[in-house]
């Protein structure tokens, strides 16, 4: 028997030993040929004139408010979004850059001889858009190859944008590793300030720990004792209420609860946060929100008919034309909160009402003026599914739509009631202005360096960007 097993044993090496030399002898298996592929391109939406332009100032905003989502993203391939529900205030915002750009080409104090142009881009308030903004920005293609940059045309200079706090910081950890300059117009999250992070992040908005104290301050001066908030499930809404704790809470003040409102529209959670609302003894509510993001949770408390609640309103809603409607006053009357500085932009007014969709075919200024008179532009054809979209993200309000009606094109713009011609009030709008006049003065300021003069410590002379540079980090 020992004897069996032991030939047994040499029969098992045996073969082992005769796969392993034939393996090693025979060509291995044949691999699927290998190949570079594009994987798919970019939507990118908005306005470009760079063509006789010797810099570019990048811009992105939302002139929508979300992207549509996919049924079943898993059964077709990969492809850039589209976008919906037309955002008025945002399109005003495109139109401030533009303004300012128009206004320093004309001015001889400010880079003379130097002719500005934009590149902008839509980022209808989500992150995926942003982050294909911000590749496009770095390739100069709808594409990403994010270590070149393949543009023969004027060099981008810095970039305005992105909007909200948690597209900004998306946008900047993508354009920091290049440092790629970005002034921001509305983000206000403690977390941008951090220049580790974001070294190349400038803005024209306070943080908000700026905001935080002068909050807590607002609840410690009328003694409020017990205290709730709200933020939405993003960087700004987090970071906001984290820095109003910090700043707010001591022997005399406690919170109460702390909630947030999801960023893709769920009305059971949404309820679920009505309801702690509805049964707090907490009278003092603080919200770090958007007004996107806040309005759906506003409905759903008009439907509960909440009233009684003082309401501290961060400064991305407390001047909204979406929240401040008649309707909500029940609700959010007496609403106490901090709004941005505002400021007055010279003839501002007037080049709103300059849009003319016969002369600019741009498909952005078409839907700008169907959705304002809500006609049909001879040729274009646009449907929506208004059913679905209040389902998936609770803003019935917000929807734009298109009608029977032909656009002739001769409606008056001066006739509309809307965000778009409301100058009265210029805050974010404001921003967006000086921030392109900050860069303007920083390149001017480029141009009149001279070594040993600064303006830089060190005394390093540094150069405006030159068309043809092939490289991201070349422009500075």
């Amino acid at each position: 028997v020992k004897m069996a097993s032991r030939q047994l044993w040499l029969l098992c090496i045996g073969l082992f030993l005769f796969i392993l030399e034939h393996a090693a002898t025979s060509d291995p298996p044949k691999k699927p040929e290998e190949e570079c592929r594009l994987l798919g391109k970019f939507d990118l939406r908005g306005y470009v004139d760079a063509e006789e332009a010797m810099h570019v100032i990048g811009g992105m905003f939302p002139i929508h408010f979300r992207t549509i989502l996919e049924e079943d993203p898993t059964s077709t391939p990969p492809n850039s979004p589209k976008c919906e529900g037309f955002n008025f205030r945002g399109y005003r915002w495109v139109k401030a850059m533009i303004h300012a750009i128009n206004d320093i080409n004309k001015r001889k104090d400010i880079l003379p001889n130097i002719t500005l142009g934009y590149q902008i881009y839509d980022t209808c308030f989500t992150m995926s858009k942003t982050v294909e903004n911000s590749l496009a920005f770095l390739t100069g293609q709808n594409e990403t190859t994010p270590v070149f940059r393949c543009s023969t045309g004027a060099p981008l200079s810095a970039i305005i944008g992105a909007g909200g706090s948690t597209l900004s910081i998306a946008s900047s950890r993508i354009l920091g590793l290049y440092y790629f300059p970005q002034v921001g117009y509305a983000s206000s999250s403690s977390l941008l300030s951090d220049k580790y992070q974001f070294p190349t992040y400038l803005r024209t908005i306070p943080s908000d720990k700026v905001q935080s104290r002068g909050m807590a301050d607002l609840v410690h001066h009328f003694g409020w004792r017990w205290i709730g908030t709200i933020a939405a499930d993003d960087d700004y809404g987090k970071y906001g209420v984290k820095a109003f704790k910090e700043a707010v809470e001591n022997l005399y003040t406690c919170i109460a609860f702390s909630e947030t409102i999801p960023k893709i529209y769920n009305r059971g959670k949404i309820k679920a946060v009505v309801d702690i609302v509805k049964d707090t003894n907490a009278t003092v509510i603080v919200v770090y929100s958007s007004d996107i993001d806040f309005h759906p949770l506003v409905e759903e408390l008009m439907i509960s008919n909440i009233t009684g609640k003082t309401w501290i309103a961060s400064e991305a809603w407390v001047t909204s034309a979406l929240i401040a409607k008649p309707e909500y006053f029940p609700l959010l009357g007496g609403a106490i909160g901090f709004g941005i500085r505002r400021g007055e932009i010279p003839g501002f007014q007037e080049f709103l009402l300059e849009v003319d969709p016969n002369k600019d075919s741009n498909d952005m200024t078409i839907e700008f003026w169907q959705s304002a008179f809500n006609c049909t532009w001879p040729g274009v054809n646009i449907s929506y599914n208004t059913d679905n979209r209040k389902n998936v993200t609770g803003h019935e309000n917000i929807i734009d739509f298109s009608s029977d009606k032909l656009c002739t094109g001769k409606e008056k713009l001066g006739d509309l009631n809307n965000t778009y011609l409301d100058v009265s009030e210029l805050r974010i709008t404001y921003n967006v202005y000086k921030a392109v006049y900050a860069v303007a003065n920083g390149l001017d300021q480029l141009r009149m360096c001279e070594t040993e003069s600064g303006p830089f410590i060190s005394g390093i002379k540094l150069t405006i960007p030159k068309a043809g540079s092939k490289r991201p980090g070349e422009h500075l």
